[in-house]
């Protein structure tokens, strides 16, 4: 199978998304009407949004009692700013061990260079037609660049990808059926603004739950901006910063997406504050 073949998740917030321009950070009505079942703005897709939310909170949980169990790893975590950058970097693949395991799938394949993707921080590479375990890719020269914790917020996102993807194609319920409609809109999507990519159901729970895990391990005390749109962030309180199930119920005039685009001024502000 040629590289060529496969697609990368992990455009994420990164250099792939210097967006500016408002038509290029909001969500586009046009373009998620196309595949409607792909994203977590969809008013349809709400039922997904409740299960997907309870089972993303259950995983989280399950994990940080999981680390806790390995009790030298947990202290280093613990420990993790203290940490030199390559310190933080040898104990990925720990973790990543763990996670895997937590998950209960297959591993996919962890690759940590500066080599395969050298003008990428992260990917989670997989193809549709041939769908297997996947591939997940660090990038330490870009990753040392960015903020303390990325190497391991940026490793719990793409190993989610991994469990959603291999879910996707495993199984035929609501969860799977929503990932694998995400993936398959990814693998050829185009146009998309900042928020379009990542109000894709699998981006939009990978965020969750990767931000999640760091909230519970640092006792609310995380906070990165790039990781994902407020919808996937939490506050210092462990609640969403914007909620979709709270902001679909709020009677006001507008569609989810409009009422999210509404919502989201305030991260366009913080990211862009010479706009």
């Amino acid at each position: 199978m040629k590289l060529t073949h496969l697609f990368s998740s992990a455009c994420l917030a990164l250099s792939c998304f210097v967006y500016a321009e408002p038509e290029k950070f909001y969500a586009n009505e046009a373009l998620q009407k196309q595949t409607p079942t792909a994203y977590a703005l969809s008013e349809s897709n709400i039922p997904w949004l409740e299960q997907a939310h309870k089972q993303r909170q259950l995983d989280a949980e399950k994990l940080v009692n999981a680390l806790k169990q390995n009790k030298a790893l947990y202290k280093k975590l613990m420990n993790w700013e203290a940490l030199s950058f390559e310190q933080r970097m040898a104990l990925l693949p720990e973790v990543f061990a763990i996670e895997i395991k937590s998950f209960a799938i297959t591993a996919p394949t962890l690759v940590i260079n500066n080599t395969l993707y050298p003008q990428r921080a992260v990917n989670f590479v997989f193809d549709v037609r041939y769908p297997g375990a996947g591939l997940v890719y660090l990038n330490p020269d870009k990753l040392k660049e960015m903020e303390v914790y990325a190497p391991l917020a940026f490793l719990l996102h793409e190993t989610r990808h991994a469990y959603q993807f291999q879910l996707a194609f495993k199984e035929q319920n609501l969860l799977a059926k929503g990932y694998l409609s995400a993936f398959k809109t990814q693998s050829n999507l185009s146009g998309a603004s900042f928020s379009d990519f990542l109000t894709l159901l699998n981006e939009y729970e990978a965020f969750q739950f990767g931000n999640q895990v760091l909230e519970l391990l640092t006792d609310g005390k995380f906070e990165s901006a790039m990781m994902g749109t407020f919808a996937s962030q939490f506050n210092e309180h462990n609640h969403l910063k914007i909620d979709l199930l709270e902001l679909a119920k709020e009677p006001q005039k507008g569609s989810l997406l409009e009422r999210f685009n509404a919502a989201m001024k305030e991260q366009y502000q913080l990211r862009y504050p010479e706009k």
